[in-house]
């Protein structure tokens, strides 16, 4: 029986007043993620002591449509997301195409 989570992570440059902000999406595929601090089914403000700076916000979601709909509610200016699968089959995430805002959808790039 195979299983998903897919952890969200928003970063952004806090040396800077206007840093930009990164998305990423990361699908664990038969395997779980190595940190649980992540909430379930929401995004939430990442702890201070448990993650550098850079680490805006994190959540977990059953679903890659509930990943995004999380996503496009908090950042609605956000034009792409960078995504990666971690599969129990790879030492490492491998990166995959990048999603892009494309109307009212997201899509991939390519």
């Amino acid at each position: 029986m195979a299983y998903q989570t897919f952890r969200v992570e928003i970063t952004r440059d806090e040396t800077r007043d206007d840093g930009p902000v990164g998305i990423e999406i990361t699908a664990y595929i038969d395997r779980m993620p190595e940190t649980n601090e992540a909430t379930i089914g929401r995004l939430s403000r990442a702890s201070r002591g448990v993650w550098n700076s850079r680490l805006q916000y994190t959540g977990d979601f059953d679903t890659l449509a509930e990943a995004l709909a999380a996503i496009t509610a908090a950042y609605p200016q956000a034009h792409r997301i960078g995504c990666y699968e971690y599969s129990v089959d790879n030492e490492f995430p491998v990166e995959v195409a990048p999603l892009l805002w494309s109307g009212e959808k997201w899509v991939p790039e390519g």
